[in-house]
């Protein structure tokens, strides 16, 4: 796993051994961040179930005025803070802990990556916490990575982008505001 692009490009990223977690690859990153390129310098950006820290790293590379990451497992906690650690990174908070139950500790954001373990069944009820916590900034873009078949009803407040899928995984591009 590495940094694509920006002030950490091509810099390796230390992972958990064993099934922890997934990362999201480099082909799913590249798409991810292609359709955000203009819309990352500058932002404040959440890093949601954030594992080893790839995307909001990424994020950060690519000139994010900051990152919140938020975990909860030990094991992806020692390698996100060593990934941190190794880039010298700046401009961040690391917030440990569930992000459910953290939600006072967190601020207002432009785009926020949500990528949780995917049966956990967390991405309503984040997406909930955030629009009544109001910690989305009107137009903030969510960018849900999820499983293929994978389908919801979005709350009302979400509007739907764009899908795009790439073997078993698809990602969702949401933008925050009640559509009129």
């Amino acid at each position: 796993m590495r940094v694509i692009a920006g002030k950490y490009k091509s810099r390796r990223l230390e992972c958990p051994k064993g099934n922890v977690m997934r990362p999201t690859t480099d082909k799913v990153k590249e798409a991810m961040f292609g359709s955000l390129q203009f819309k990352i310098p500058g932002a404040k950006v959440l890093d949601a179930f954030a594992g080893s820290g790839s995307l909001g790293i990424e994020a950060l590379s690519r000139a994010a005025a900051h990152v919140d990451f938020v975990e909860n497992n030990r094991d992806c906690l020692r390698a996100l803070t060593s990934n941190l650690n190794m880039l010298d990174a700046e401009n961040y908070s690391l917030i440990k802990g569930d992000l459910l139950k953290s939600a006072s500790r967190l601020q207002t954001y432009d785009i926020v990556f949500l990528d949780p373990p995917y049966d956990a069944q967390l991405y309503l009820p984040t997406l909930n916490m955030a629009h009544e916590r109001g910690i989305l900034e009107p137009g903030c873009t969510i960018v849900m990575e999820c499983r293929k078949k994978f389908d919801f009803i979005l709350p009302k407040e979400y509007n739907f982008i764009k899908r795009k899928d790439y073997g078993d995984i698809s990602l969702w591009f949401l933008e925050y505001g009640e559509s009129s």
